[in-house]
């Protein structure tokens, strides 16, 4: 009753609704406009999800529910990490596709379940990428190992 005399032009209804529905309205309408004015969100949501089509609401539901299943996966939003590269239509964020970077080289690294599974914890709680994690680990080892020549004196 309060937002339709406030605001009669804004169609409200006039018969008393509960509070729950209308409770803390201000704060999440400013909250999606923050968030529609990010424009790396926007971005990033376009090149992960903006090909996605439904026909109804359980498929919408679907992409939903992937879509926070990948964010879960995340430390922090991957549209906050730095940009390796530029383009339209692929996305370069470090968070979460990294590999894409043109320098990037795909390894394979060999660990028993409970390494693998600590190694995510550790690098997730780390706030970083596990290729990034493990490029510095092999630049550490590279750095720490004396070059091999050709030993004349063997």
């Amino acid at each position: 009753m309060d937002l339709h005399h406030r605001y009669p032009k804004a169609g409200f209804a006039t018969r008393a609704m509960r509070p729950a529905v209308y409770a803390g309205i201000t704060r999440r309408v400013e909250r999606v406009q923050r968030e529609i004015a990010d424009m790396d969100r926007r971005e990033w949501f376009r090149l992960h999800y903006g090909g996605e089509r439904h026909r109804n609401k359980p498929e919408l539901y679907e992409v939903l529910a992937r879509c926070k299943a990948e964010l879960r996966g995340y430390p922090h939003y991957p549209w906050r990490t730095p940009k390796l590269g530029t383009s339209r239509n692929v996305c370069t964020r470090w968070m979460c596709c990294g590999y894409q970077h043109p320098k990037a080289e795909y390894m394979v690294a060999f660990l028993e379940h409970e390494e693998r599974d600590a190694f995510r914890r550790a690098v997730f709680n780390e706030r970083a990428h596990e290729g990034d994690v493990l490029g510095r680990l092999i630049r550490e080892y590279l750095l720490g190992k004396e070059p091999e020549g050709d030993d004349d004196t063997a």
